[in-house]
């Protein structure tokens, strides 16, 4: 009894320096917990954890794997190995980690989710999709699963069904600035402008801060011709998240329906220093340069 008190005061000393953003003498303790029992997989775990975020992954894989020999029945040591298999690249193996947790806990919405994500990383798009529409038969208020099922909805250009995900959502959390930007943006791919404008609008009211709307209502607002006050938007945008290439490509193609070749130039070039393989981008501009040559 004395040895297991002495055990976890160690694991408690290495929890405590791990927050405190000391991994390398968390494992020490770590590493004492588990000469006094080495039949403790918790013990194991947090040295997993802590060799995961020093680099470690072989050695974090191989304390995952002893945690997992010692109580196979606990699903958590099997998420913390996907987690790990992931960022070593093997995503095969990872998915399996999700396919136990299922047979653990089939009743788990995370457990899906999970799998869902892992899926996507894998670019099995459908197959996400199932796993999220189980998670939400599992949970019908999980809103984390309709908005990624949103999103990949919207990438396999199913858009109304992207957006009867979110309206869901906003059912449930109606107070969410995202929410209503992304609904904004697939509103004005299907055509329906001014309701894009009006949730972009809702959207900057729960969230002044919120670039993306403001990206996202400049181009429904070029849609309508009013370039500048999409540029308005896109000058917003930049002031809050300067790092987002495509809204430099979209004020560039205002100003460039506006009239003002230089000034689209100038925003073209911007956004390839940025990301320099922008087939738009680059595009536009030589189309300008061409129209340049030739005046």
């Amino acid at each position: 009894m004395e040895l297991r008190q002495e055990a976890d005061q160690f694991l408690e000393k290495g929890r405590n320096l791990f927050y405190g953003l000391n991994p390398e003498k968390a494992l020490v303790y770590y590493n004492r917990a588990i000469k006094l029992d080495p039949k403790d997989p918790q013990a194991y775990d947090y040295k997993s954890l802590a060799l995961k975020v020093i680099g470690k992954k072989k050695e974090a894989l191989g304390c995952i794997n002893q945690a997992i020999r010692l109580d196979p029945s606990f699903s958590k040591y099997y998420s913390s190995k996907g987690q790990i298999l992931r960022e070593m690249g093997k995503k095969e193996e990872a998915l399996d980690c999700s396919d136990k947790i299922i047979s653990l806990n089939p009743n788990s919405p995370r457990a899906y989710y999970w799998k869902g994500n892992a899926l996507i990383e894998m670019e099995k798009k459908e197959e996400a999709i199932v796993c999220y529409d189980e998670a939400i038969r599992v949970d019908p208020n999980f809103t984390e699963v309709y908005a990624s099922k949103g999103v990949i909805l919207n990438e396999l250009g199913k858009i109304e069904e992207a957006l009867d995900c979110f309206d869901k959502v906003i059912i449930i959390e109606p107070e969410r600035a995202y929410l209503y930007s992304n609904k904004g943006y697939l509103l004005k791919k299907m055509g329906k402008i001014d309701e894009a404008v009006d949730c972009c609008d809702k959207a900057i009211s729960l969230d002044p801060n919120h670039a993306l709307a403001y990206f996202n209502k400049g181009n429904a607002l070029q849609e309508m011709r009013k370039y500048e006050e999409a540029i308005e938007c896109y000058d917003k945008s930049m002031s809050l998240d300067s790092d987002y290439c495509d809204t430099y490509y979209e004020k560039g193609n205002a100003l460039r329906k506006m009239g003002k070749a230089k000034e689209a130039l100038d925003c073209y070039d911007k956004a390839l220093s940025m990301k320099p393989n922008h087939e738009d981008a680059l595009n536009m501009k030589n189309e300008i340069l061409n129209e340049m040559a030739t005046q």
